[in-house]
């Protein structure tokens, strides 16, 4: 069963004419998704899930990209000589992009709600290799949600399974069920957010500032606290987003947090010049009802995903002076 849905998105608060075409191919989009199914006695093979009953493997809610059938016989071969573990019930919320934060936040939290929805006390299963995966580990003991881990040597026998489906294709976002990981997971303050943070990357691997240390003085002088998030918890992220009324990032997974922030709060995210293919931030701000800025800035290359960046201070400045109106 299958559901069209259509989103439409306000213009960011700043937007300069001249730029109207970067964002104009996000603000109305309508997509399809699939809902969860309920299984039984099914065969979980590597990342896949088969059921014997009706002969089918079900690739449309466990990968985004389809798989063939040379991929489903070379999984069967490989599965073959593995051993089996039965659980009694559980719930699948993975494709191939889960092990990432972004898509774990914003993809398979949606699913698990879902999950929830049709059964409170189901584990989610999951691989091995999500244990070492800390914002893994954490989201779900705050959610308090048991996991039935399997291992690379063995197939599962699963006698029933919840088999959820990405609520919305990249980089679109079902509203009510992204305004939801706010509601569960967020946290409330006594006060209105009040804080100023920039996510700096100056850790991360890629997608790195060259003049980050002119950045990261110029937003100091503006009262704002400079953050590594790969130094924080998932709850210590929670509650910072919580109290935070402006977040400044470059595009990168820390811009996932904005899930957090209060309704309302404002996020200027540092873009790419000339993309307006990379707007998964821009449309998350607007399925939470963000107030969205931008600036633009020389990417070393067109592809805003690999590329390093040189920040435009003056742009940054004067659009924080907008901002402060």
């Amino acid at each position: 069963m299958r559901q069209e849905i259509t989103v439409q998105r306000t213009l960011p608060v700043n937007l300069q004419p001249k730029d109207h075409h970067l964002f104009e191919p996000a603000l109305t989009v309508t997509f399809e998704r699939l809902f969860p199914v309920h299984l039984k006695n099914v065969w979980i093979l590597q990342d896949t899930v088969f059921s014997p009953g009706e002969l089918r493997f079900f690739s449309s809610h466990t990968h985004v990209s389809g798989l063939g059938f040379p991929q489903f016989a070379k999984r069967a071969v490989f599965c073959a000589t593995k051993a089996w573990k039965t659980i009694p019930k559980g719930m699948w919320v993975i494709d191939e992009w889960s092990a990432n934060y972004f898509h774990w936040m914003t993809d398979c939290l949606p699913r698990i709600w879902e999950g929830l929805e049709r059964d409170p006390k189901c584990p989610v299963i999951l691989p091995e290799s999500f244990r070492s995966l800390s914002y893994v580990q954490q989201t779900l003991e705050l959610l308090g949600i048991k996991v039935e881990f399997f291992k690379s040597r063995e197939n599962l026998l699963v006698e029933t399974l919840i088999l959820t489906a990405r609520t919305a294709p990249f980089p679109h976002f079902n509203v009510p069920l992204a305004q939801k990981t706010r509601a569960v997971l967020g946290k409330t303050t006594t006060q209105m957010p009040w804080k100023k943070v920039y996510i700096s990357r100056k850790l991360a691997d890629k997608r790195k500032v060259h003049n980050e240390l002119d950045v990261e003085l110029f937003l100091r002088k503006k009262g704002f606290e400079i953050v590594y998030a790969e130094k924080l918890t998932v709850p210590q992220q929670i509650r910072l987003m919580s109290e935070t009324e402006l977040l400044v990032c470059l595009h990168g997974a820390a811009l996932t947090n904005m899930l957090f922030m209060q309704e309302g709060m404002k996020i200027l995210e540092l873009r790419n010049i000339n993309d307006s293919v990379t707007q998964c931030y821009f449309n998350l701000s607007s399925a939470l009802g963000l107030r969205y800025f931008y600036t633009l800035n020389k990417g070393d290359h067109k592809d805003t995903i690999m590329t390093d960046f040189t920040i435009d201070v003056k742009a940054l400045g004067e659009t924080l002076a907008e901002l402060e109106k």
